[in-house]
C-alpha cells in the first residue's frame, strides 16, 4: 500500500481507506493556523473603538498562495461516522509508525484534526498524518507519524 494511504478499521461496519494527498481538493479542509487562531481570539477582549479594524488591513491572499503556504487538516468526525462504529466501539486509536498508540473516547476523537499539509507541503518525514486535539492543546507537540486509525471496544 502507498505510504500515504491509511485505514480506519476495527469495531465498525466499514473499513475506510484514507488518502490524505487528495484532501487538498476537499472543501471540508481547514486552515489549521487560522482555525486555532480564531479559537484563541474568542478569548481576547473586543477591539477598542479607534484605529483600523482587523478586516481593514491589506492581508489579502489568493487561494493559490494559501495552498502553497498553508497548513491544512481535516476533522475526523465525518470519517468516523462513515465507518459506522459498532455499539461496542468506545475509543479511537491513532497508530504511529513505531507501533505506539494513542487513544481517546470516540466523542473526543471526532474533534481531532488530521493534519496532512504543513507550510504548503505534504507531510513526508513524520507523516502521513499529524493528529491535533480539537482544542489545540497539543499544537506544539502533535501526535506524529500516524499510519493508521482503529476503533476499539
Amino acid at each position: 500500500m502507498d505510504q500515504h494511504i491509511l485505514t480506519l478499521s476495527g469495531e465498525s461496519k466499514f473499513t475506510i481507506t484514507i488518502d490524505p494527498t487528495v484532501w487538498i481538493f476537499d472543501n471540508r479542509k481547514l486552515d489549521v493556523d487560522q482555525h486555532f487562531n480564531d479559537q484563541s481570539e474568542q478569548d481576547k477582549p473586543e477591539e477598542p473603538e479607534f484605529g483600523p479594524r482587523r478586516w481593514q488591513t491589506n492581508q489579502i491572499r489568493t487561494k493559490k498562495e494559501a495552498l502553497i503556504e498553508g497548513s491544512y487538516g481535516m476533522v475526523l468526525k465525518p470519517f468516523i461516522e462513515n465507518a459506522e462504529p459498532t455499539d461496542q466501539a468506545k475509543t479511537l486509536v491513532a497508530i504511529r509508525r513505531n507501533g505506539e498508540e494513542y487513544s481517546a473516547p470516540i466523542d473526543v476523537a471526532k474533534e481531532w484534526i488530521a493534519v496532512f499539509s504543513e507550510n504548503g507541503q505534504v507531510i513526508k518525514t513524520s507523516g502521513p498524518l499529524h493528529i491535533y486535539y480539537g482544542d489545540g492543546s497539543n499544537r506544539e507537540n502533535p501526535i506524529t507519524d500516524v499510519v493508521g486509525l482503529r476503533l476499539d471496544a
